[in-house]
């Protein structure tokens, strides 16, 4: 087999396009740093914190620091925080992969926190399941087709293939040879950053209407939302002996889920 090589990008006009910026957007830190940011949020914040506590839990002198906002780039690109009146907050995405209710909700967010970077989708749309090319071939193709500029292919390269690995985009196949986007449980996909899978005033076909009325005893009201629907399939049956110890986990879980699902007012 013949070895591939670096292609040298063409001097002028070619040469001025790629010493710029990149063609296409993607962070500089991999999936898994990037939740660590929600993370800090999360634990040492309670879910939302100030930019300048922020940069205290990272450990970044002040919030104007390069480093800093490119932490918190790469963390907002993967949809795993949000800027809202001037505070930093974890997103739904974030406490799936944190705190996940039902044991798919975390392998789900990191297969959407992957694909919402428009280099990684890109990449994966671009072989479908495919062989990738080897390490040398994947960076030339990340500079000539995805036109990332020359000094930042071999990051790129490196942040893409560890964010692959953490988002079990390689379980499939066992090695580094295949993108494949990991089995999630029945009937739950990952959801597009794009497409609405259902309004709000959509109606549910005539049985669904029929079974929301409680008469099947198996599908729950409108308008619980899913995350306290996971949880109460966690509770044992009536009767049943419960140690004192889980049912206190429960019981924690249950409120933390009910004080993020139901905020009070800042």
């Amino acid at each position: 087999m013949t070895d591939l090589k670096t292609v040298q990008p063409r001097a002028g006009k070619a040469l001025r396009k790629q010493t710029g910026k990149s063609g296409i957007g993607y962070p500089y830190y991999n999936l898994e740093d990037s939740i660590e940011v929600a993370r800090a949020v999360w634990n040492r914040g309670g879910g939302t914190c100030a930019p300048d506590a922020m940069a205290t839990y990272l450990h970044y002198s002040t919030t104007k620091s390069g480093a800093y906002l490119t932490r918190i780039s790469a963390a907002k690109m993967f949809g795993l925080i949000e800027t809202q009146r001037g505070r930093i907050s974890v997103t739904e995405r974030a406490k799936a992969i944190i705190s996940p209710v039902m044991p798919e909700d975390e392998k789900r967010a990191k297969v959407e926190a992957f694909m919402a970077v428009p280099l990684f989708k890109a990449v994966f749309d671009r072989f479908k399941g495919k062989t990738i090319p080897q390490e040398m071939g994947l960076r030339n193709l990340l500079q000539n087709e995805f036109h990332i500029v020359p000094d930042r292919v071999a990051p790129a390269y490196k942040v893409l293939m560890a964010s692959a690995e953490f988002a079990a985009f390689f379980e499939t196949s066992g090695d580094k040879t295949k993108l494949i986007a990991p089995v999630l449980s029945a009937n739950d996909a990952p959801r597009s950053d794009n497409k609405t899978v259902a309004t709000d005033n959509q109606e549910p076909p005539a049985d669904a209407r029929k079974k929301n009325t409680g008469d099947d005893g198996n599908l729950p009201p409108p308008g619980v939302h899913t995350a306290i629907i996971g949880l109460l399939r966690e509770l044992p049956a009536a009767g049943t002996v419960w140690p004192t110890a889980k049912k206190e986990r429960f019981m924690l879980a249950f409120k933390s889920t009910i004080d993020f699902i139901y905020p009070e007012e800042e």
